[in-house]
């Protein structure tokens, strides 16, 4: 998830350029009911990549192969605790949980907990889960997905890209086994961590230069996208008072309440922002994207003020493979992911 204090709302504005980007259209696979979408998340839950998860699980298009944790938001050991008792949750103890990356390629660690507390998802308790994470480090783990499985595999991460990063640099030859990523980071103008980074990359801007620079179909879903597409506190208490009751319904919540009370401490008003459950969605959909533009991204990695800034070029003089970059979606359709996600559970 991207962590951090919140900004001003406000529709994503396209990006000036007196380039013309170039119009490369995306040739990832997406998943239908009967064929779904072999999916890997990249994860560090966390409130927003807890609600992102549930989106996935609710959606036959997709099929979850397993969820990979990384130190981002909390602790890596929290947010691998916080994955399995999630998928308890959601009735699905046959997701295998891999922990993977405790920090950064280099440099210091850089975690959320003022945000999501030390736990990684606020005040809201879990029941314990059945399942234990398997025994293999989940950068070992992704290698061996890729490998094994028939065809290629997607990944989402909504997390610092250190597990991805570290899988392309081990295993170079498993980069076309990768047939999308779904990255929920970065930003086009300020920062949420920083004046200039957004939390994900600045986490780990060394790990988010390699992905970026890897020939992979990315779709890069910016901090602006995400805040700039929400449910009201009104929306969000009508959805849940039709939802079934029930222990899902209960924790997530818990989750959408923690998220909101963030929002209005910080004087945001009442919303609940859809920032890892729109990447989420572009992976269950992506014709949900209404506004994109195509760019080459590349990360400032000197110390200073834009350390872990995104730079996102439409030129391409950049040099790195052009990725998509969302810019606004479908709100509606949106919101109906989310709702459909808390109603299929409890």
């Amino acid at each position: 998830m991207s962590a951090g204090y919140p900004e001003r709302s406000g529709r994503a504005a396209a990006l000036p350029t007196y380039y013309e980007a170039p119009a490369t259209p995306r040739s990832a696979p997406v998943g239908t009911r009967e064929h779904p979408l072999p999916l890997i998340i990249d994860s560090d839950p966390g409130l927003d990549d807890a609600l992102a998860i549930g989106l996935g699980l609710a959606r036959p298009e997709l099929d979850i192969l397993a969820v990979t944790t990384v130190g981002g938001n909390a602790d890596v050991r929290h947010c691998t605790e916080n994955a399995l008792r999630l998928l308890h949750a959601y009735g699905r103890d046959d997701i295998p949980v891999a922990e993977g990356a405790a920090g950064p390629l280099v440099g210091r660690v850089v975690r959320a907990t003022e945000v999501h507390g030390e736990a990684g998802i606020g005040s809201t308790e879990l029941p314990p889960a059945t399942a234990q994470a398997v025994p293999e480090h989940a950068v070992e783990f992704i290698a061996r997905l890729l490998r094994d499985h028939p065809e290629p595999v997607a990944i989402a991460p909504i997390g610092p890209l250190t597990n991805i990063a570290l899988v392309l640099k081990l295993y170079p030859d498993l980069a076309d086994r990768i047939s999308h990523l779904s990255i929920m980071g970065g930003s086009i103008g300020e920062g949420n961590s920083t004046v200039s980074a957004e939390f994900n990359i600045y986490a780990d801007p060394e790990a988010a230069a390699v992905v970026f620079k890897a020939d992979i179909d990315t779709v890069l879903v910016p901090w602006e996208a995400c805040v700039s597409h929400f449910m009201t506190g009104v929306e969000v208490d009508a959805l849940f008072a039709a939802a079934p009751e029930g222990e899902y319904k209960a924790f997530s919540l818990a989750l959408a309440g923690h998220a909101r009370r963030t929002l209005a401490g910080n004087g945001k008003g009442d919303l609940l922002r859809f920032v890892d459950p729109l990447a989420a969605a572009v992976v269950v959909d992506p014709t949900i994207v209404t506004r994109s533009i195509r760019a080459s991204i590349d990360v400032a990695l000197a110390p200073g003020i834009t350390r872990g800034m995104t730079v996102v070029d439409p030129s391409g003089r950049l040099g790195t493979p052009p990725v998509t970059v969302v810019e606004e979606a479908q709100l509606d359709r949106l919101k109906a992911l989310y709702a459909r996600s808390v109603r299929c559970a409890g």
